[in-house]
């Protein structure tokens, strides 16, 4: 049986009226919509599936509606977890756009084939990406542009880097 894999999607933030809304707050990297049809949430250890009954945005702030969960009481309950979602559930990206959880833990090698380390983050700032990547203990940025960023795999969990002289020890962290 294949292990389901799950990925953080955002976080209960509190609840919403009396009739079990849940206000929530997203990963940056997840579009408002569609939302997916099942999440997960963890309890005292214990992982638990929900159905989305609805998703709406208000006012630029996400809500979430949860079959089952219909106080005020019980939205309280989940105050402050975190919300996960099946990766396969994910919507399709175009070509060469991937989700953060799909490059966490790539090995990234030189296109002459020198291993550096896998990818422990990602920091996106202005609409640039940075790849940070652990080689021999240190942190290094990355860019993620395609002059650099040669071939990426995140099936085969690799990416091929093509860096300039001296960008390897200059963005180390």
């Amino acid at each position: 049986m294949k292990k389901v894999e799950l990925v953080s999607v955002g976080r209960i933030i509190r609840s919403e009226g009396k009739d079990g809304t849940l206000k929530i707050r997203l990963q940056p990297e997840i579009q408002r919509g569609p939302f997916f049809k099942k999440i997960y949430l963890k309890k005292e250890g214990e992982l638990r599936e929900y159905e989305v009954e609805s998703f709406n945005i208000v006012r630029n702030s996400p809500f979430l509606r949860l079959k089952g969960i219909n106080s005020l009481q019980e939205a309280e309950a989940l105050r402050g977890r975190e919300i996960q979602a099946r990766a396969e559930d994910f919507p399709a990206l175009e070509d060469g756009l991937y989700y953060d959880f799909q490059l966490l833990g790539c090995l990234v090698e030189t296109v002459d084939g020198r291993k550096l380390g896998p990818v422990v983050e990602l920091i996106t700032m202005g609409g640039a990406s940075l790849l940070v990547v652990e080689i021999a203990g240190k942190k290094v940025e990355i860019p993620l542009v395609e002059a650099i960023c040669r071939q990426i795999e995140p099936a085969a969990k690799k990416i091929i880097i093509d860096p300039p002289e001296g960008l390897l020890e200059l963005n180390e962290v």
